[in-house]
């Protein structure tokens, strides 16, 4: 967590907990408790460049996604001291710290239902480019071709050739992207368990615009001057990745690497001193290790690496539902759910 040895019993204001809440820069800047995440970063540099990582629902992966955006974004490179003061990456900054334009795709915002699924793909991936020219304008405007560049996509009704267009026009600028797609199986996995392998299929094989889409960010990475110079995939499952594989066989799979372990979910040290922030400040009558118990039984039996050490496997907890269950217990103070006794630290 950052900050709590000086936070707690000092008059400060108690921090929030940010129970639904994906938006880094908001959790920094309006007093949420943040679990500290961002020694990762140095680790997914040296990982690889272009990398695919999937974990359940719910557990963390939109919120380190935004991270992500908020430490290359050159468009919040001024913004670092506010941003992470008081966290790991604040006294170990990497040399690539704020160089990226970030194009940000959440195909969780794509329509499942096959008669709207591509239309529904490419108004969003035409807004997330249109976005994307807008606020790094000043970066791409002294290029001669920009103008025409941008007519293109806002005029365009193919979601692969707004892409390529996009490519092209910051390879002429010179600038580096960095690709982060949030959700990347939303609509597919919808698709193929609610309509069938068909529907499915069409999407993910032979010229199926999602895995058109997918040739198109590979070709992206390719050549002299490449514009897409880092990518960061999330999802659920492997499945649709797998299926696109020959589209973007250049991502690595990172899901089980033991390094990557812990970085989504919280370990049980970081929950222990969630906890224990919280009932230092008033805000938690009962016995740390009795709502740890319950904790650990309800929701911290995630592992993830097969290659740890039987003797040393740590489970995680899930992050969204320890967030939840401590934002439910601060309302009446008692554990959610049926009336539990009080215990008290011995």
């Amino acid at each position: 967590m950052v900050g709590t040895d000086k936070e707690i019993n000092t008059g400060k204001e108690i921090k929030k907990i940010p129970y639904g809440i994906s938006d880094y820069e908001l959790i920094r800047m309006e007093n949420y408790y943040y679990v500290d995440k961002t020694r990762y970063l140095a680790t997914i540099e040296e990982a690889g460049r272009y990398l695919f990582f999937i974990r359940p629902g719910r557990f963390g992966k939109s919120l380190f996604l935004s991270l992500l955006e908020s430490y290359y974004d050159v468009h919040y490179k001024d913004r670092f001291e506010e941003f992470f003061k008081n966290t790991r990456i604040y006294n170990h900054p990497t040399e690539e710290r704020g160089n990226y334009l970030i194009l940000s795709l959440n195909f969780s915002a794509v329509s499942p239902e096959p008669d709207k699924v591509e239309t529904s793909f490419l108004n969003h991936v035409q807004n997330s480019a249109v976005y994307f020219i807008e606020k790094y304008d000043s970066y791409l405007s002294g290029y001669r071709k920009t103008a025409y560049f941008s007519e293109k996509i806002e005029g365009s009704r193919s979601a692969v050739n707004i892409l390529s267009t996009l490519f092209q026009l910051c390879k002429g600028a010179g600038q580096k992207l960095y690709v982060i797609v949030d959700e990347y199986d939303n609509f597919a996995n919808t698709i193929l368990t609610t309509v069938g392998e068909k529907a499915y299929e069409d999407l993910t094989h032979g010229p199926g615009f999602f895995r058109s889409f997918f040739n198109v960010l590979k070709r992206g990475t390719s050549g002299t001057g490449a514009p897409v110079t880092r990518s960061f995939i999330t999802g659920v499952l492997p499945v649709t990745i797998d299926d696109v594989t020959s589209g973007y066989n250049i991502g690595r799979n990172v899901s089980i690497d033991p390094m990557f372990d812990r970085m989504l979910g919280f370990t049980h040290a970081e929950t222990l001193e969630m906890v224990t922030y919280y009932r230092q400040n008033g805000r938690i009558k009962h016995d740390t290790e009795y709502l740890m118990d319950i904790m650990t039984q309800w929701y911290g039996n995630y592992r993830f690496s097969v290659h740890q050490n039987e003797e040393n496997v740590e489970l995680l907890y899930n992050s969204d539902m320890v967030l939840y269950f401590l934002g439910e217990y601060f309302i009446p103070q008692r554990v959610p759910g049926p009336e539990q006794p009080v215990h008290h630290p011995r």
